[in-house]
C-alpha cells in the first residue's frame, strides 16, 4: 500500500480517508475516467474485503471526468464538499 506520507500536500482530507482511498484504488490504471474508478473500487480488486460505504461515496462524490493518478482523485474528494460524508463519532460540524 502507498504510504499516507506521499499525499500529506492535500489539504482538506483526512489521514484514514487517503489511506482507505489508496486501498481501495491499489492497482488501478490510470489515466482513469470516475466511473471505472467506482467499478474497479467495488469489485474489490485486491481481496481487503468489500470497499467501505465511505470510500465508495467518496468516490461517487467526485467531479465527472479522467483521472491520471492517485494524487488527482484525492484532490477531487478534497475539493467536493460531498466528498466529506459525516465521521463516525464525530460531533455536529464536524466531518
Amino acid at each position: 500500500m502507498v504510504t499516507t506520507s506521499l499525499y500529506r500536500s492535500v489539504a482538506g482530507i483526512h489521514r484514514d480517508d487517503i489511506a482507505r482511498l489508496n486501498l481501495a484504488l491499489a492497482g488501478v490504471s490510470y489515466p482513469a475516467q470516475k466511473w471505472q474508478l467506482i467499478a474497479y473500487a467495488e469489485r474489490d480488486p485486491i481481496g481487503h474485503g468489500r470497499t467501505e460505504r465511505r470510500t465508495s461515496r467518496q468516490l461517487w462524490a467526485l467531479p465527472s471526468g479522467q483521472y491520471t493518478d492517485t494524487s488527482q482523485v484525492l484532490v477531487g474528494a478534497a475539493r467536493t464538499a460531498r466528498g466529506h460524508p459525516h465521521r463516525i463519532g464525530a460531533g455536529p460540524g464536524i466531518g
